[in-house]
């Protein structure tokens, strides 16, 4: 198996591999400076012993924000797993998904000052941050092109899994669109700190990783449990758990654009009618969570014995028995062609 016969996932976890071995000790190196501050008195944050509070804002968010990529690029692998395997296509632009997916993790550790736009930096710093936000934006929008392209003439196949990550695409969508108004300096200054913010980050985490984890947890239950689940109830537990987040989320955006500031418990009366219908939305969706987990749970005791590959999938692990055995192959598998070969 050669670098450009990897399997996409594996490319995002390889992504995700270096975030988390390049961004993690700055939360490792922020800690000890905290307790060196604390214990030995040393300057590092705090004015009144010659410290600098932005300084730990600028290293929380070095770390913070790739944090971010660590749990999307992941998620970004299960869907391309899954949008050909549903299509019965072969991946559209196969080394530019994979690229860009090193590309985020690099272009990634540069942006962290686009959360700070409202903080004492200089001009050069913010405009430079808010550029550099745009070009992240590329390699993500990359992908979603070529997730489409790559449905584009396919065999659909309106299973479960698929339904999941057609809700992950439109979420995230919304999620990265949202993202580029606080990405952008003359926006940013009205947007900061409001519910506008709070929409935007669950659009993107939970709409996008958290949907993408259903994504491949409906795809990957018959491998791992050797049972199926029903697709009647996923698929209404899909579109309650759709409906619900919207109906919680969306009304975040408005209220944030009438000027609603997060992190509070009380609000004017204006901002009454949104967070009626975000509250109803959380009944909504923890309501969606609850019937997909039931039904998941009640597959693993009494669903029917699944096929080796109930997708008809190409990828290698559907090649063995569901679940898979303890060494899961007999003999070490030889790949000889790529890993999304539909045609």
């Amino acid at each position: 198996m050669t670098w450009f016969r990897m399997p996409l996932f594996s490319w995002g976890l390889y992504a995700t591999a270096w975030i988390q071995l390049l961004a993690t000790p700055i939360v490792g190196i922020t800690l000890l400076m905290i307790v060196a501050e604390r214990v030995l008195k040393i300057g590092f944050f705090t004015p009144e012993l010659g410290g600098d509070p932005l300084l730990y804002q600028h290293l929380f968010w070095i770390y913070s924000h790739p944090a971010v990529y660590i749990m999307i690029l992941p998620a970004m692998g299960v869907i391309t797993e899954i949008i050909p395997t549903f299509c019965q296509r072969k991946v559209f632009g196969y080394k530019a998904i994979a690229l860009s997916s090193i590309a985020i993790a690099s272009v990634g550790y540069l942006v962290w000052g686009h959360h700070m736009f409202t903080s004492p930096m200089s001009y050069t710093a913010r405009w430079v941050f808010s550029l550099l936000t745009f070009i992240v934006a590329v390699p993500s929008a990359i992908k979603v092109f070529n997730w489409i392209m790559t449905m584009y003439k396919g065999s659909i196949d309106l299973k479960p899994p698929f339904l999941f990550a057609l809700g992950f695409l439109f979420l995230f969508m919304i999620g990265g669109l949202t993202g580029l108004l606080q990405g952008a300096l003359s926006t940013d200054v009205f947007l900061h700190d409001t519910s506008f913010v709070v929409a935007h980050f669950h659009y993107i985490i939970f709409g996008g990783m958290g949907f993408a984890f259903f994504a491949g947890i409906h795809y990957w239950f018959p491998k791992i449990w050797g049972k199926m689940y029903s697709n009647k109830h996923a698929t209404l537990s899909w579109i309650v758990l759709f409906s619900g987040f919207n109906l919680l989320y969306f009304p975040q955006f408005v209220i944030g654009l009438q000027g609603m500031p997060r992190r509070y418990y009380d609000y004017d009366p204006k901002f009454w009618l949104g967070h009626f219908l975000s509250t109803l939305g959380a009944f909504l969706l923890a309501a969606g969570i609850i019937y997909m987990l039931i039904n998941l749970f009640r597959a693993t005791k009494k669903g029917e014995a699944a096929p080796a590959n109930p997708w008809n999938s190409r990828s290698l692990e559907w090649t063995i028995p569901s679940p898979p055995p303890l060494e899961n192959f007999d003999e070490l598998p030889v790949v000889d062609k790529d890993p999304y070969d539909y045609e």
